[in-house]
């Protein structure tokens, strides 16, 4: 606990700062989550199949989807044709890659590689397409991050309170259903208020936010440990202390960024 606190009380001032500042300096910040994400996908793939991807076409196929996020963004336009090229790119170079190599596993390599590139790099890019969505990109971000961290904070002190019967025990046997429900709450209670009083959104729209986010954050929280059990490795990196790696304490905002981007593209 200890160790969490103290690599929270450092990275969640460079989390927001970078947020705050959007541009430049969030894209730079997120690029290098999607890197380092990217690293641990690769580890993980090493453990399941004792294989190693080609880290060309598949930190090449992450920034060309960031890039691609990136300019959507400056353009305030949904990603479209840039994101699929890129996407269709990194395919088709990680398939003639792998095919050509002297172990030609073209089905596996390659499939991890488009696989880890869509669900780290293309997650992770939603949060520049959010911060970069319209003149309010900085508070639909900051729905996205503090409804994630009002669920994943009540999920872990209701869950180790109450405890009970177990979430999902194949996949995460600490969950409990108890903080699966305490987790919703108070993600629905977070996002409900900064969405309302912050981003100024209409109730409407601030009830189905509610109601999403915390399910969303939830589930990509088991998405995640889905892989790590089929890898057999408790954390997928060692980047931050007490939270594992990018991947550990970035995996329910990975998909609670695309929910409140989509459910909050148009006003």
């Amino acid at each position: 606990m200890r160790a969490r606190v103290l690599t929270a009380a450092v990275g969640i001032p460079i989390f927001l700062g970078a947020a705050a500042a959007g541009g430049v300096w969030w894209f730079l910040l997120v690029c290098f989550l999607i890197i380092v994400g990217l690293f641990e996908w690769q580890r993980l793939v090493r453990a399941c199949f004792d294989l190693s991807l080609p880290l060309d076409a598949l930190f090449g196929g992450g920034l060309l989807v960031a890039l691609a996020a990136y300019n959507a963004a400056r353009a305030d336009a949904a990603p479209g044709l840039e994101l699929a090229a890129a996407l269709f790119a990194t395919a088709v170079y990680a398939v003639a890659r792998e095919a050509l190599s002297p172990r030609r596993r073209p089905f596996l390599a390659a499939g991890a590689v488009v696989l880890g590139v869509t669900y780290v790099a293309g997650l992770l890019a939603h949060l520049v397409l959010l911060r970069g969505s319209g003149g309010d990109g900085l508070m639909r971000t900051l729905v996205a991050v503090f409804g994630t961290w009002a669920t994943d904070m009540a999920a872990f002190f209701v869950g180790r309170a109450l405890g009970g019967r177990k979430l999902v025990p194949a996949l995460s046997p600490n969950k409990t259903v108890s903080g699966a429900v305490g987790g919703w709450v108070a993600g629905f209670v977070g996002v409900l208020l900064t969405a309302v009083f912050a981003a100024s959104m209409p109730l409407g729209r601030a009830l189905v936010l509610g109601a999403t986010v915390p399910v969303a954050a939830q589930l990509g929280d088991l998405l995640e440990s889905s892989f790590k059990r089929e890898a057999g490795v408790k954390d997928s990196g060692r980047l931050l202390p007490g939270h594992g790696g990018v991947l550990d304490r970035f995996d329910s905002l990975m998909l609670v960024a695309p929910a409140v981007y989509y459910l909050t593209l148009r006003p």
